[in-house]
């Protein structure tokens, strides 16, 4: 009987190996200590790795998958331990994966802890697609996205200088009726010509071509900067935001970058925070200088943080605040950090709120007797 499991075992697994392959899917089958026990004929497909490559060894010492900023997967993020280790079916969008020749392959994951008929866990499944050709194509959109920002920045500036002529009655008096649908086209311009320098701003850092001007920054006064200029705003919505801002050595950066960073942390708690308090905190660590932004706000769906930061993506729950926006600002402000060698993490709750958190090294030769504190309530 036994022999007759093993052998119906041995049918499942050609007849779900057939199903994937046609469809195009890699599938691997791993134990609790992430060996492969199966290897799919489309995975060998997909990835190059034969199954007398794969069989008996540990996943992570061949697959590697890795995000979009080369960051490694496997002993934090691995999708297949985050399955067995919670019991359910992870979905972690499109991550890379070495192949056997050695070069980096976009693929699509998702994964499912399995079990034994006695329903002890015995192991998890990873189904894979190729998204060579969907990245691809997200790479033509964004040129093609790219050529249109430029050729709309110059008109753009122009209706805008001549929009404010109009209502500076620069060229023959308005009535009040024509002053308000100026004020209406001023505004949307205003808000199509920030969307372009956002898009212009991201494609900018993003290229290999861009300079960065490296100078000796303090943080601290940015941030200081920040709040001051967010308070009223603050205090429109009913806001308070709190400070607790240690005075910190400097860091080596280039400043309007870094402003524009805490700027976008500080307008986006502000902009996605209804009723509440917005939190600011800025501290030396060991050899590190940490910002943490922590709002009241509408939080951030936990299947979407790892999407946050991608280019035009807003999370699913945006709409309550019933203000468009471009999923540009958080995109801009992790580029920035990336460039800069800094490191992001974002903790948030749906109706609890959110904390983005920034860490960026000391510069070398930085007093860290440079202390204070800077503190208060302001809204």
């Amino acid at each position: 009987m036994h022999g007759t499991d093993n052998k119906m075992s041995h049918q499942l697994e050609f007849e779900l190996d057939r199903i994937f392959s046609s469809l195009g899917y890699g599938m691997y089958i791993v134990n609790l200590d992430r060996k492969i026990t199966l290897w799919g004929r489309a995975a060998e497909g997909v990835l190059g790795w034969t199954e007398n490559d794969a069989l008996g060894k540990d996943c992570r010492e061949f697959i590697g998958h890795q995000n979009d900023l080369g960051e490694r997967l496997c002993d934090t993020q691995c999708p297949l331990r985050a399955s067995m280790d919670e019991n359910r079916t992870k979905f972690s969008g499109t991550v890379w994966a070495h192949k056997h020749d050695g070069t980096l392959l976009p693929v699509n994951v998702s994964c499912a802890p399995l079990f034994d008929e006695e329903g002890k866990m015995t192991g998890a499944v990873e189904i894979l697609l190729d998204m060579t050709r969907e990245k691809e194509l997200d790479r033509m959109k964004e040129d093609l996205s790219s050529a249109i920002a430029y050729k709309l920045k110059s008109p753009l500036t122009s209706i805008r200088g001549f929009l404010e002529l109009l209502i500076d009655e620069e060229a023959g008096a308005i009535n009040d009726e024509q002053r308000d649908f100026l004020g209406i086209i001023q505004k949307n311009t205003g808000e199509l010509l920030e969307l372009v320098t956002d898009f212009l701003d991201l494609d900018r850092l993003k290229s290999s071509r861009s300079v960065l001007h490296w100078e000796q920054v303090r943080l601290d006064d940015i941030i200081q900067e920040a709040i001051d200029t967010h308070i009223p705003e603050a205090r429109e919505k009913g806001l308070r935001i709190h400070s607790d801002i240690e005075a910190s050595p400097p860091i080596l950066g280039d400043p309007e970058l870094l402003k524009k960073m805490v700027f976008h942390l500080l307008g986006n708690a502000v902009q996605y925070t209804i009723e509440g308090e917005i939190r600011v905190t800025h501290r030396v660590e060991g050899r590190n200088v940490m910002l943490a932004v922590s709002d009241t706000g509408i939080g951030i769906p936990e299947d979407e943080l790892d999407r946050i930061g991608r280019r035009f993506f807003r999370a699913s729950n945006a709409s309550i605040i019933g203000k468009s926006g471009s999923g540009l600002g958080i995109a801009i402000t992790r580029e920035i950090i990336d460039r800069h060698g800094g490191v992001l993490t974002i903790k948030s709750s749906p109706g609890k709120g959110s904390t983005f958190t920034v860490t960026f090294s000391l510069s070398k030769g930085s007093n860290l007797k440079d202390a204070g504190v800077r503190s208060g309530t302001e809204g």
